[in-house]
């Protein structure tokens, strides 16, 4: 049975909620109805899941930890953090995650996927791949967000 977007963007971080280790399980939600955006402490500074715009092809998504805070140095920082990590994300989750500087001075480390149908099948998928993603990226964001703190004292 085919899902609606907005249903599937809501329903896939409750899911992931249940599959992450207990110490990772507290983050807030802000949703649009294309978009869910998960946040620990700062709602700037989040993971996404997404449905792309067609313009980036048809049935694709993105799953993805943003840098959108208005400081734009700092979302420069996190990003040169985290590349010293981008192999180990990579032999984690897998050669097709990026790091890359985007639009409105925001960063990011993100994923694409395509898929035929929003259909639960793909939901679990899509969850078991949030729920990796927080659980491989969160220490890594702490440890270069506590750096970057440290080095700006």
């Amino acid at each position: 049975m085919t899902i609606k977007v907005s249903v599937f963007v809501k329903t896939v971080p409750e899911v992931a909620r249940d599959l992450l280790p207990a110490n990772l399980r507290d983050f807030q939600v802000a949703l649009m109805p294309w978009l869910a955006q998960l946040y620990y402490e700062d709602k700037r500074l989040h993971y996404e899941l997404v449905k792309l715009p067609d313009r980036y092809g048809e049935n694709r998504l993105e799953i993805g930890l943003h840098f959108e805070s208005q400081d734009h140095a700092l979302n420069e920082l996190l990003l040169t953090g985290f590349e010293r990590y981008l192999f180990e994300v990579r032999e984690a989750l897998g050669d097709n995650w990026y790091a890359e500087a985007w639009d409105k001075g925001w960063t990011k480390i993100y994923t694409t996927a395509s898929y035929i149908v929003m259909d639960d099948e793909f939901l679990q998928q899509t969850a078991k791949q949030l729920a990796d993603a927080i659980t491989v990226m969160q220490p890594i964001y702490r440890l270069v967000s506590k750096r970057e703190k440290i080095k700006s004292r």
